[in-house]
């Protein structure tokens, strides 16, 4: 009892005590609620962020496959390319027996 006077006595008039108990409580649901609404902002914000890292995963993959189908193709122009520089490389020996050719039939 001696306690409930000595807390009572230092409340502002017209204030009791347990008015002031219940003053914390609505401040730390207050706090408690702007937390929860903190961190139901950071799970969406979160949330957003994997999609779109899952969007740049799936993107990654279709442009990796891209990527090794031109591989393929630029294998193929490649061999394609030294088979014609292998035949532009025997084309003057070929004008030549060509020519050494018709040059008999002709005498």
């Amino acid at each position: 009892m001696a306690y409930m006077s000595r807390t009572a006595s230092m409340l502002p008039p017209g204030a009791s005590a347990t008015s002031s108990y219940r003053q914390p409580n609505q401040q730390s649901t207050t706090i408690s609620q702007q937390q929860s609404s903190v961190l139901a902002t950071r799970i969406a914000a979160k949330r957003a962020e994997l999609d779109n890292l899952r969007q740049l995963r799936d993107m990654s993959a279709a442009l990796a496959l891209q990527m090794q189908a031109l591989q393929g193709k630029l294998g193929t122009l490649k061999d394609g390319t030294e088979a014609v520089a292998c035949v532009l490389a025997n084309w003057d020996n070929v004008l030549r027996a060509i020519n050494m050719a018709s040059s008999k039939f002709a005498l």
